[in-house]
């Protein structure tokens, strides 16, 4: 949508303001009531001063002046005038003087002081003058205007909020479909991982006739471990990474990889060092039991590694409560957080 700007309303208004002067000064020149025609011309510059030196809403204290200001105009404004033998053209400035800051209170959108000063204007002319003068006067054809200038501008506003929330909607369903599309995309990844590192076993339980082995069994187990972790690990998995704790697995250690979010909102170039550097972690151990997992969102730390060993002592003597024996305990920072630990 298109923003009317601020210059172009403003210039309208500072437009009709002008002709209003002007037609004041030639009635105050010519007309039977000078000094009140110049007060209300004093009135009138201050309300529309008010009006145009700011945009936003008003402030309260503010409309009220303006709307004082403007009431004052009818009062001013007509004495001299005959409502019998004169009309607008007779120097009736202050109608239109009333509907530029009526205009205006609405542009500052201060909707009940515009309509309490159009409501002064056509109370006062029909008391001062009647339904003649409503419409000699130019009242009605003024109340009309800004009445028509008031609904356009009232369409104008729900439109632009119908396309603010229709572009709402349209960025969601943008976003949704990219985590969908997202979605679809690592399972794709995830299935083509799983199958290539499955198909060898697969193949050889296909074609085995006379069983399978203890060695075959325990392959099985480790590649369901291993799928386990493509559903768990997510973002923590790379080829190194696999490849460590495959290694680790098929020696006989107990490999926990756990992605639960931490990550999510780092780059994928963010990401890699850290995760090059678990492979190098993983490459040195020989524990028997090793976790790798993501650190809370909110937290200074991305991921950890911890490493463990059974106690051989507590183990040879058949101790459940004996304390394992930490190899490492590695943490690393978020990028830009600091150094790791």
């Amino acid at each position: 949508m298109i923003a009317v700007p601020r210059w172009f309303t403003g210039g309208i208004a500072v437009a009709i303001a002008a002709y209003t002067s002007v037609f004041a000064i030639i009635d105050i020149a010519t007309g039977g009531a000078p000094l009140s025609s110049l007060i209300a011309l004093g009135f009138f510059g201050l309300a529309f001063g008010l009006c145009i030196v700011r945009t936003g809403q008003a402030s309260l204290p503010t409309t009220i002046v303006i709307v004082g200001s403007g009431l004052v105009l009818p009062l001013l404004g007509s004495n001299g005038l005959d409502p019998v033998k004169d009309s607008y053209s007779s120097g009736a400035w202050y109608v239109t003087g009333v509907g530029c800051i009526v205009v205006v209170l609405l542009w500052r959108r201060r909707p009940i002081g515009a309509g309490v000063l159009l409501g002064g204007l056509v109370l006062h002319t029909y008391l001062w003058g009647g339904l003649d003068a409503l419409n000699g006067f130019g009242v009605v054809a003024a109340t009309l205007l800004i009445a028509i200038m008031a609904a356009g501008g009232f369409a104008a506003a729900r439109t632009e909020q119908h396309l603010r929330a229709f572009s709402g909607a349209e960025r969601e369903a943008l976003e949704w479909q990219a985590a969908q599309d997202a979605y679809h995309a690592e399972r794709e990844v995830r299935l083509a991982t799983t199958a290539r590192l499955a198909s060898a076993m697969l193949q050889r339980i296909a074609t085995a006739t006379d069983g399978l082995t203890d060695a075959d069994r325990a392959e099985c187990r480790v590649l369901e471990q291993t799928i386990r972790d493509e559903i768990r690990g997510r973002r923590l998995l790379t080829d190194d990474i696999r490849d460590q704790v495959i290694a680790h697995r098929r020696r006989g250690a107990m490999v926990q990889v756990n992605d639960d979010g931490g990550v999510d909102d780092l780059d994928p170039a963010e990401l890699e060092p850290l995760l090059v550097q678990v492979a190098e972690a993983l490459r040195t151990l020989r524990s028997d039991r090793i976790i790798i997992r993501t650190a809370p969102r909110d937290s200074p730390k991305a991921l950890s590694v911890v490493a463990m060993s059974i106690d051989p002592v507590a183990a040879a003597l058949g101790l459940d409560d004996g304390e394992d024996q930490v190899d490492l305990w590695l943490e690393l920072d978020r990028p830009g957080a600091g150094v790791p630990v």
